[in-house]
C-alpha cells in the first residue's frame, strides 16, 4: 500500500510525524510532501523510511496567481509516485487537492485536525462543496464527525480516530520532573500554581475572531478572580507566539499586567513541557475551538485539568470524573472549576488517576496508527473508480 501524505508545515504537526512513523512500521510505503526539508520536523522525517518531496501545496488565497503552478505540482507528484491513496492533514491542502485531482481516480482521505473550519459557514461550505465520491474523512474528535453527519456525509466515508501520542515517552519525561520551573521563577515548592500551556495564536479576523483561539484572555481574567480568593496563588502561562503572533503575545502580557500586575508569569517557548507539567497544581485549557488539544497531554500526565466544553474536550474530559468542563468565554466558571480542584484534594487526586488510565488507552499512537491503517484498508475496499462526478 502506497500512501502520499500532504502537510502544509515543516515546523509543527508532531502528531502527523508520530502517526507516519508508526504507519511505516506497519508496512505502509509513505511519500511525505512538505513545504521544505530543512526545518524542525522535516529533519526528523529524514530518519524514517519514507520518500520526501518538497512543495507548498496550500491553497494560495492571498496569492491566487500561484494556484495554477501548485495544481500542476500536485498532479506531477501524483503521476510520479502513483499512490493508492492520498492523505491530507490540513484544510488548505485538501481544498487544493480537490481542485487539482477532480479527474484523478485515487481516493482522498482528509484527517480533520479540528472542527474550526466547520464552525464557520463559509469555510464549511467551501470544503463540502468541493468534495465528491473520492473523498473520505477521519474526524479526530466526535464533534467533527457529528458535524459531517449533519451535512449528510455517508457513514462509510466517515471515520473517527483520535490523534496519538508517544505515551511511554511522555510519561517517562514527566517522571523526570525536578522542579526546574519553580526554581527558575523563584516559586516556593509548597506554593499552589495554576497554569496554561499552549502557543499564542492571534485572532483570525477573516473568520470573525476577535479574541485568541486558545482563550488566553479568559485565563487571565479567571486568574484575576482566583487571586481574590487565594492571594498567594501563582499563575504561569507556558508557550510563545505561533507564527506571526508576536504582537498578540505582547498584547496579552500587557493585558495581564493591567489585570494582575506581575502575578502572572509568561515563560515563553519551552521544549520541556512534559518535565514541567507536574509542577502545576491545576492546568486550564480555555480554548474557543479545539480538537483534543493540550488536554490530552495534561490528562495523561495526571495534572488536574479544566477545559471548555467545546470540540473534542468532552471526549476525554469527563466532567467530574477525569476533570471539569465549563462554558467557553466564561472566566467566572473557569475560575470556580480551578478553585474546586485546588480545594478538594482527595477528589482531585482520584480524577487525576482516572485521567491517566483513560488516556493511556485512547491516545497511544501505536493504537491510533493501527486504526488509521485499518481505515486505509476500508477506504481502498470501498472505493470505486470512475465515479468522480458523483457527490458523496
Amino acid at each position: 500500500m502506497k500512501v502520499m501524505q500532504i502537510l502544509k508545515t515543516s515546523v509543527g504537526a508532531l502528531w502527523a510525524y508520530r502517526q507516519i512513523r508508526c504507519l511505516t512500521q506497519l508496512g505502509v510505503d509513505v511519500v511525505v510532501v512538505l513545504p521544505n526539508d530543512t526545518e524542525a520536523m522535516a529533519v526528523r522525517y529524514k530518519d524514517l523510511p519514507v520518500t520526501i518531496e518538497t512543495a507548498d501545496l496550500t491553497l494560495p488565497l492571498s496569492r491566487p496567481w500561484l494556484l495554477k503552478s501548485r495544481i500542476q505540482t500536485l498532479r506531477a507528484l501524483v503521476d510520479k509516485h502513483k499512490p493508492d491513496l492520498i492523505h491530507f492533514h490540513f484544510v488548505s491542502n485538501i481544498l487544493l487537492g480537490r481542485l487539482a485531482l477532480k479527474k484523478v481516480d485515487i481516493p482522498r482521505v482528509f484527517q480533520v485536525p479540528g472542527p474550526l473550519h466547520l464552525e464557520n459557514p463559509i469555510t464549511r461550505c467551501a470544503e463540502l462543496i468541493l468534495s465528491d465520491k473520492k473523498d473520505y474523512w477521519i474526524g479526530s474528535c466526535r464533534k467533527t464527525c457529528n458535524i459531517y453527519k449533519k451535512y449528510h456525509i455517508p457513514s462509510h466515508h466517515l471515520f473517527l480516530s483520535f490523534y496519538g501520542g508517544d505515551v511511554e515517552e511522555i510519561t517517562a519525561r514527566a517522571a523526570k520532573c525536578d522542579g526546574r520551573l519553580r526554581n527558575k521563577f523563584q516559586i516556593p515548592q509548597t506554593a499552589e500554581v495554576v497554569g496554561m500551556v499552549c502557543y499564542f495564536y492571534k485572532p483570525k479576523y477573516h473568520m470573525l475572531q476577535f479574541r485568541g483561539l486558545k482563550g488566553h484572555e479568559d485565563f487571565i481574567d479567571a486568574f484575576a478572580l482566583l487571586k481574590k480568593e487565594r492571594p498567594e496563588l501563582y499563575g504561569i502561562i507556558v508557550g510563545g507566539p505561533w507564527g506571526n503572533a508576536e504582537k498578540y503575545f505582547e498584547k496579552m502580557k500587557k493585558y495581564a499586567q493591567r489585570k494582575v500586575g506581575n502575578s502572572l508569569i509568561f515563560t515563553g517557548f519551552r521544549s520541556d513541557i512534559y518535565e514541567i507539567y507536574p509542577e502545576l497544581d491545576v492546568v486550564a485549557h480555555p480554548s474557543l475551538s479545539e480538537n483534543l488539544g493540550g488536554a490530552a497531554e495534561s490528562l495523561l500526565i495526571g495534572v488536574p485539568t479544566v477545559t471548555t466544553n467545546i470540540g473534542g474536550f468532552p471526549d476525554i474530559v469527563i466532567d467530574g470524573e477525569t476533570g471539569y468542563t465549563v462554558p467557553a468565554k466564561n472566566p467566572k466558571a473557569l475560575a470556580d472549576a480551578m478553585l474546586r480542584l485546588l480545594k478538594d484534594k482527595e477528589k482531585t487526586k482520584q480524577m487525576a488517576e482516572n485521567s491517566v488510565k483513560l488516556m493511556t488507552k485512547v491516545i497511544d499512537v501505536n493504537n491510533t496508527a493501527k486504526e488509521v491503517f485499518h481505515i486505509y484498508e476500508a477506504v481502498l475496499s470501498d472505493f470505486s473508480p470512475n465515479e468522480s462526478e458523483a457527490k458523496a
